[in-house]
């Protein structure tokens, strides 16, 4: 059967429009059911009524209604694999000639057979238990019942009748509310709940919006103004107390769901809801709303911190320049110095002296210094970015440095000074900064304090030594992962459970033998000169030789092209969601017609490509702006869209021809950059092409698709979004096959990500740039040979991993549980976590495993072509993906992470469309040429992938021909079929 487990479950009939190639997917029985069938003694011409009751309770989880009719296909398939002649009988009650028991006698049968039980009050607790735990997350009745009609499935009982699941999906759904209600009227008093609700649809500071309006809104561009407002937002939600209300009784993705119902809807719709939908509403969006601002402005005081930095780099390139200019006019002095014949040799030599001793005795100019001088004159602005961190309410452990120095910082600027007090405390700085807190300015050391102090308040924040509790992702580290009582408790359990090693010592034993293991093979390889090491200590290797081109490759890519022909977009995305279903996952339901299922692909063009959602209503003839504007809404639930980019993958995975590509064990990751207006919060400066723009980062495996997608910040390290996709991908599901080697350039790895990843049970390989400087870290018990000394660095700290292991495996069962996450993992013990136990142990381990890398990535070719072809094949896939997104992110949108993220995972859907139906189409063609009797050698296939774009029109008017799949993709599929069938134009 199909590895499509889903996808029909929960049907009450089979679409009528299955063609050939699903039914094939789908519909046909094992050989052993159909032995089953044969062996079965019932009489022959009951043969296919069986084969019929099999197939549809395999799919669907339901037994077959006696008065339903099958798609003809399926009828014909199965009557092939039954060896009987084909019918026109459609109906399951005219293939049993009305004989009702005997349908009922083969429903038990049929069960027997798949190991189904029937549905009854010990399932139905069983189902109530289930839910009761899938409700806390579910983001709606619809979501809700899908997931009791999976689960059941999952545990092989028959569905009983879609109101009684409907129900009890309801009923579940209801708890967990009034659950939200009881924990929001514990958290919040009744006065103030209703003053809050009425306060909501209020005159906002903006003149003409009510509050909520204004919260809704974006604070949009990058700079004081921006963070301006973000600040006054949190202002005004802790006046009203946000944070102090406790909502920990509900689950983050509960509060989430809660409120992306207010965010979804025009605040007048939300007025005319009952009070407790309301008030659990409202408030679940006021929480999650501060979360989200708080790190949003933590973020925007992070990117003006840089700044300064990325100011201060220009001014050091102008004052090495001075510096050069004043070394050559000191060697002139001293040139005229020495020819100056009217001077004793004495008084010459003494005034070259003098010269050289004052250059000499000048600072070297450094970054760093001059990093700290633009901080205390440009205290203006430090001071502005200080004012808004008020806000924020900083906390951390009292007896860290940086909570000292917080502390420090709020009592002067409480306290209104105006200069550094004399005899302040300078301990609290580092020894850098102390020459400038001690100068007789007492104004200047003010200022010079303040801009150590927002260095420090950044570097803390990210490093976790500061935190703020009413933040998303900036709260204290110790209070996210598993609570030290808990976990000295049950360590063994959990680690046992999750495959991790509790003992450093083994650990390390392992790694030790594979480091040795590889220092011998580079030792031998370079007997071989395999590699050479040169006199500078660099490893050289030979370049990795591209493959000669191979004319059969070049006419058989073309005539698969020819054969394969060209195709509009939206004929594309028809097909691959009649096979796949991605708008009824995209919706949490089927589409009631065809004009709801055309403005949800007109949603998905609008955040997926550059056009916005006027654009989209441009060229979709008859969709109005508002519904297109509504989809969009609609894509920034919660795992939608993550849930419909895993459907099409499976799709693709399918297919035999993948197989030629990759195993589905290894995948390449990077970051494509999107165009931006400069003044979208999270955009940079592309280095390469000079504009502004956003990064997206995907995975890809190494058959193509994409599996995880995210927006990042450019400039930015990727070893968390790089770890954190696979991680995602490999325990969203255990039907799949899991990566275990990711390919990464060198911006996508670090110590400690390649730590992380590795007792996540996955190999980061990085493609490093500079690699004849990369030395291999060894620990001082392992001896090197004399050959290898020049590249052989004998400082890994054995101590920090041992002292560390323990906190570390903490660390890493709190990401395996789902407390937190590999990103926030990695980004809260990455360089700003210097001193940390557990950054010593990641950084540590991480040095270790790169040394087991670089021997294998030194001595094994193929080993280096892997991973190089890993890579192309991800550029490749960014070429198919800046076909469909060539334009820019304009500045009204991408203002919230939401948006952003809906952006990447529509742009991510339409790539994997567009994979998926090449990929069928190639397989098509392939079958269709060899069933023929022409030969095509699996070694030419497997240089062909499916990311060629060429023939397919991407822009232009675009028309849906709905009425062609209506019966598969529409709920209410008459209707549908009046759906107007037109072809694109360019």
């Amino acid at each position: 059967m199909s590895s499509y487990r889903y996808r029909f479950v929960g049907y009450e009939k089979l679409p009528s429009g299955l063609n050939a190639g699903d039914v094939e997917l789908h519909c046909r029985l094992p050989d052993e059911l159909v032995r089953e069938i044969r062996n079965s003694g019932y009489a022959k011409r009951y043969h296919l009524g069986l084969a019929v009751q099999l197939s549809f309770l395999a799919l669907t989880g339901r037994n077959a209604d006696a008065a339903l009719k099958m798609p003809t296909a399926m009828l014909n398939m199965l009557c092939e694999q039954l060896g009987i002649h084909s019918t026109a009988i459609a109906s399951l009650k005219s293939l049993y000639s009305n004989a009702d028991r005997t349908i009922s006698n083969h429903r038990a049968w049929v069960r027997e057979k798949l190991l189904f039980s029937t549905y009854d009050s010990n399932a139905e607790e069983r189902l109530k238990a289930a839910l009761s735990q899938q409700a806390i997350d579910a983001s709606s009745v619809d979501e809700l019942l899908a997931s009791a009609q999976e689960w059941l499935f999952d545990n092989r009982i028959v569905l009983p009748g879609q109101r009684v699941v409907l129900d009890l999906a309801r009923s579940a759904f209801q708890v967990v509310e009034n659950l939200a209600l009881a924990t929001i009227r514990a958290a919040v008093t009744p006065v103030r709940l209703r003053a809050v609700l009425k306060v909501m649809h209020e005159e906002s500071p903006t003149p003409g919006i009510s509050l909520l309006e204004w919260l809704k809104q974006s604070a949009g561009k990058h700079g004081v103004k921006g963070l301006k407002e973000v600040n006054s937002r949190i202002d005004a939600l802790k006046t009203l107390g946000v944070h102090l209300w406790d909502l920990q009784g509900l689950s983050i993705g509960r509060i989430h769901a809660f409120a992306q119902a207010v965010v979804n809807r025009p605040p007048s719709e939300t007025a005319r809801r009952i009070e407790d939908t309301r008030s659990i509403e409202i408030v679940c969006f006021l929480k999650h709303l501060l979360g989200e601002l708080s790190d949003e402005a933590i973020f925007r005081n992070n990117r003006h911190t840089s700044d300064f930095v990325h100011r201060a780099k220009k001014r050091v390139q102008a004052k090495q320049a001075q510096r050069a200019i004043e070394y050559r006019h000191s060697i002139e002095s001293m040139r005229s110095i020495a020819a100056d014949s009217g001077r004793e040799a004495h008084e010459r030599l003494a005034a070259i002296m003098a010269l050289a001793d004052d250059m000499l005795g000048r600072p070297l100019v450094s970054q760093a210094e001059v990093v700290r001088e633009t901080l205390t004159e440009q205290s203006t602005q430090v001071r502005t970015i200080l004012d808004g961190m008020g806000c924020l309410d900083l906390k951390g452990d009292p007896e860290h440095a940086d909570s000292r120095l917080v502390l420090a910082l709020q009592a002067l600027r409480a306290a209104g000074a105006k200069e550094l007090p004399v005899g302040f405390d300078t301990s609290l700085v580092e020894p850098k900064w102390r020459p400038f807190l001690d100068v007789p300015d007492r104004k200047a050391a003010l200022r010079a304090f303040e801009g150590c102090a927002l260095m420090r308040i950044s570097k803390g924040l990210r490093g976790g030594s500061l935190y703020v509790n009413h933040s998303a992702t900036y709260q204290n580290k110790a209070s996210l992962l598993i609570p030290q009582d808990e976990w000295e408790r049950d360590k063994v359990a959990l680690c046992e459970a999750y495959g991790l090693e509790l003992d450093p010592r083994k650990a390390l034993d392992l790694q030790y033998e594979l480091l040795r293991a590889g220092l011998a093979d580079v030792e031998v390889g370079l007997e071989k000169g395999l590699l050479e090491i040169d006199e500078d200590g660099c490893v050289r290797i030979p370049a990795i030789r591209a493959a000669e081109e191979d004319p059969e490759l070049r006419h058989t890519n073309q005539r698969l092209s020819d054969l394969i022909g060209a195709t509009q977009l939206p004929d594309v995305i028809l097909e691959i969601d009649s096979r796949t279903q991605i708008s009824t996952m995209l919706l949490g339901r089927q589409p009631e017609d065809a004009e709801e299922l055309i403005a949800l692909y007109a949603g998905l063009l609008a955040h997926g490509t550059e056009i916005d959602a006027k654009a989209a209503a441009a060229m979709i003839p008859g969709v109005p702006v508002s519904r297109v504007s509504a989809a969009m809404r609609m894509h920034e639930a919660p795992g939608r869209l993550r849930a419909a980019n895993d459907s099409v993958v499976a799709f693709q995975q399918r297919f035999p021809i993948v197989k030629l590509w990759s195993d589905g064990k290894k995948a390449s990751s990077d970051m494509m950059a999107l165009d931006a207006t400069r003044h979208l919060f999270i955009a940079r400066t592309d280095p390469r092409r000079k504009t502004a723009a956003a990064g997206i980062y995907t995975h890809i495996l190494g058959s193509y698709p994409v599996i995880f997608d995210q927006p990042i910040v450019l400039l930015t390290r990727q070893d968390a979004p790089a770890v954190h996709g696979i991680e995602a991908y490999n325990s969203n599901s255990e039907d799949r096959i899991k990566v275990d080697l990711l390919a990464v350039d060198t911006h996508g790895y670090t110590y400690s990500g390649m730590s992380v990843a590795k007792l996540l049970k996955f190999d980061l390989c990085p493609q490093l740039a500079g690699l004849p400087d990369r030395k291999i870290w060894t620990p001082r018990s392992i001896k090197v040979s004399e050959a290898l000394e020049q590249i052989a660095i004998p400082a890994i700290t054995e101590k920090a991993i041992r002292e560390g292991w323990d906190r570390t495996m903490r660390l890493i069962a709190s990401i395996k549980s789902g407390r937190v996450s590999v990103a926030w993992a990695l980004a809260r013990h990455g360089s700003a976590a210097a001193g940390d136990e557990v950054r010593r142990c990641l950084d540590q381990y991480g040095r270790l495993l790169r040394s087991v890398f670089l021997c294998d990535y030194f001595t094994n070719d193929v080993f280096r072509r892997e991973i190089h072809t890993l890579l192309n094949r991800g550029e490749s896939v960014h070429l198919l993906q800046r076909a469909i997104y060539y334009g820019r992110i304009t500045a009204e949108r991408g203002r919230r992470r939401d948006e952003l993220k809906s952006i990447s995972g529509s742009h991510a859907l339409l790539t994997n469309v567009v994979i998926g139906w090449n990929t069928m189409k190639l397989q098509e063609t392939v079958d269709r040429l060899k069933s023929s009797g022409q030969r095509i050698d699996d070694s030419i296939l497997r240089r062909i992938g499916p990311v060629h774009f060429g023939h397919i029109n991407f822009r232009g008017t675009m028309s849906f021909s709905v009425a062609r799949y209506a019966s598969v993709l529409l709920k209410g599929e008459t209707a549908s079929k009046r759906a107007p069938v037109k072809r694109a134009e360019k």
